[in-house]
């Protein structure tokens, strides 16, 4: 299991849609603060669950991507939890299959089913979006600072996908970041590909918490309300924004779901972990921050 880290250490693509919130309501805006607690009152989230998937390109759609974002109020704790799209889950009505097999066959619904019955976990909200709306989102953000750890080459003419990044520290636009995030040609696959996307977002807190970004706002909120498609009502993102107001103070933790790779007649899955998986949720959802650790 990996250990915790302080701030901007997790989650991808999609929390950019939390963060638009976070900015808009909270980050380094007490006056705007002010005025949304007074005006429109303030009710702080509960425990809870984000479903966060980033959609391939294949006809059906299947999540490339799968995030849970866990927010534990009362220890202050966020946790991105990701679940690798190999992971062989029991599918309801379906028997076990490949988890990103259950959202082609029955969309954000079946998955959010399968993951809440394999992990003993309830979900109340969604969170999905597709390539072009992160691209966009990056490209507003005027491009993402980042050093790539090696040279990514790779092409897959089936989904049209061709991946080009030099080596080295550089600003990436939507197109590029795409591609870092996507690329899993090496030895760890998409576990690898995880690990990118997690430093990937490490550069992204570092963009958006960028005084140069603020005049930007409207234009990235109104680019992740075209992009998303959601069930976080209004006021539920006002409140959650809000809460997200100390980001740079809260504990934020990454995990992958424990596992290994296996082949069963001759198909690749990752076989999870379920029970360290359960307990790991589990154990996050009842830690208590101590009483002089609370957020003033």
């Amino acid at each position: 299991m990996s250990r915790p880290k302080r701030s901007g250490k997790v989650i991808y693509l999609i929390i950019g849609f939390i963060l638009g919130g976070i900015i808009f309501f909270g980050l380094n805006h007490n006056v705007r603060n002010k005025v949304v607690q007074t005006v429109m009152g303030y009710n702080r989230p509960e425990n809870t669950c984000i479903l966060v998937v980033g959609q391939d390109s294949i006809k059906p759609l299947r999540s490339d991507t799968i995030i849970l974002l866990c927010l534990n109020v009362n220890s202050e704790d966020i946790l991105l939890f990701s679940v690798p799209r190999d992971t062989r889950l029991n599918v309801p009505d379906n028997g076990y299959d490949k988890v990103n097999h259950s959202y082609a066959k029955g969309g954000i619904q079946l998955l959010k089913e399968t993951l809440e019955k394999n992990l003993d976990i309830t979900i109340p909200y969604t969170v999905e979006t597709d390539y072009k709306g992160f691209e966009r989102m990056i490209d507003t953000l005027g491009g993402v600072e980042i050093t790539v750890e090696k040279e990514m080459k790779y092409t897959d003419q089936a989904q049209g996908l061709v991946i080009n990044i030099s080596a080295g520290k550089q600003r990436l636009n939507g197109e590029k970041a795409l591609q870092y995030v996507r690329y899993r040609n090496d030895k760890l696959g998409d576990i690898g590909r995880i690990k990118r996307q997690q430093n990937f977002i490490q550069a992204i807190f570092q963009e958006i918490d960028n005084p140069l970004n603020l005049p930007k706002m409207p234009q990235i909120i109104q680019e992740l309300r075209q992009a998303l498609v959601t069930n976080i009502s209004s006021e539920d993102l006002v409140n959650l924004g809000l809460w997200f107001k100390n980001l740079d103070k809260r504990v934020m933790m990454t995990e992958m779901m424990p596992g290994e790779p296996t082949y069963i007649k001759g198909v690749s899955y990752w076989e999870p972990n379920l029970d360290a998986s359960k307990k790991y949720l589990h154990d996050f959802f009842l830690r208590e921050k101590k009483p002089d650790e609370q957020l003033p």
